[in-house]
């Protein structure tokens, strides 16, 4: 093991705005710091994930640009970056996005840099097959984590050569702030007075890949068999509008029982008012926060087969799984799960307990910490 009582990362996270792979990051440097590290999370300044990251009171260097492609700012951005670790006694560089590997590697390279470099993948992109790719990923890569075995399924299919220094590290949540007892139960109540009812619903952003449309088609046919069954979506309008999933609603015959809300600034109201939570996405997913936000808080649930869902979800004991893009097989979980209160009080024990001991920040930092002590005893 490295004797390192603290060991200090750079957590370089070139990410335009507040995705899923960032969320990873400055959560990740959260755990960290929390377990006596030092980190400090670099990228644009006024950035979500700076901002975010400085809403956590985590250190922050935004005097760089790592989304820009202009070769005058690519300079100066590998000279700051090299000041910068060799000014402050950075052990590690830690990568969370392409444009973020390519740079600590050049400077690794450029200035001779005896600093191990870890890329966590956290995206569905699949490398290209090139001789700067393979020195990149071969070469000058110390370790990889990925974010879900399909992700690292991907990469072993475009190059096998990662099976002997990569490793999968799920997504976290705070445990401390999702728990089954926080969020109000007024938003409940306001939408649903009578008490009697079972709520099924969907949060994230209104967005194709997010798949709003199977979640309507699946309630509509639902709706037929369980008369309490209620639907709520909530997301901010990205892609699609509310007001077109609302016309789909009155075609499918159930407009009067499904609810929009906006964005909340709180999300756990959001969950708390659900009795199952559903996740239709027909794509993306290397890194699903809502899921494990519904295991945090107990919430049973239903997910598709894309990318890191079905490793999150044991079919039975936390949720089901169903095919991506189809309404009927989601609808016959919608059925179910609302006709068996027994399973889903289960459910909910064994969601809590598995977010406490497979998705929690400490967990997160345990996991990492081992992969940091590995390079740095190999550098």
């Amino acid at each position: 093991m490295s004797n390192r009582q603290s060991i200090h990362s750079l957590q370089m996270i070139s990410v335009r705005w507040w995705n899923a792979g960032a969320y990873y990051a400055v959560s990740l440097s959260q755990a960290l710091q929390e377990q006596g590290h030092r980190v400090t999370v670099i990228g644009r300044e006024a950035s979500p994930p700076i901002r975010k990251a400085r809403q956590r009171r985590l250190p922050t260097y935004g005097a760089v640009d790592l989304e820009s492609l202009n070769p005058w700012v690519a300079l100066q951005n590998l000279r700051r970056i090299y000041h910068y670790a060799a000014g402050r006694s950075v052990d590690l560089f830690h990568a969370h996005r392409p444009e973020d590997h390519l740079y600590a590697a050049l400077v690794k390279r450029r200035y001779g840099l005896a600093i191990p470099l870890v890329r966590t993948v956290s995206d569905v992109r699949s490398p290209r097959r090139n001789p700067f790719n393979r020195w990149l990923h071969g070469a000058v890569t110390d370790f990889f984590i990925f974010s879900c075995k399909a992700s690292y399924e991907r990469y072993q299919r475009m190059w096998p050569v990662f099976s002997d220094r990569s490793v999968i590290i799920y997504s976290a949540v705070d445990t401390r702030f999702f728990t089954p007892r926080t969020g109000s139960l007024s938003l409940r109540r306001r939408l649903h007075p009578s008490g009697g009812e079972i709520v099924i619903g969907m949060i994230g952003r209104l967005s194709p890949v997010k798949d709003p449309y199977t979640f309507l088609r699946a309630a509509a046919q639902a709706a037929r068999l369980v008369p309490e069954a209620r639907f709520l979506i909530s997301g901010e309008e990205v892609e699609i509008s509310v007001a077109g999933l609302q016309r789909l609603a009155e075609e499918l015959g159930v407009a009067s029982r499904v609810t929009f809300l906006d964005k909340q600034n709180d999300v756990r109201d959001v969950i708390r008012a659900l009795d199952i939570g559903v996740v239709a996405s027909r794509g993306s997913e290397a890194v699903c926060r809502i899921a494990v936000e519904y295991m945090a808080m107990g919430v049973p649930q239903i997910v598709t087969d894309v990318n890191v869902l079905p490793e999150l979800i044991v079919d039975g004991q936390n949720g089901f799984v169903v095919p991506r893009q189809d309404p009927e097989a989601m609808a016959q979980k919608m059925v179910f799960l609302a006709r068996q209160a027994a399973l889903r009080k289960r459910m909910r024990r064994h969601a809590r307990k598995m977010a406490e001991q497979k998705f929690s920040l400490s967990v997160l930092a345990k996991q990492t910490l081992e992969i940091y002590h590995r390079v740095l005893d190999l550098s």
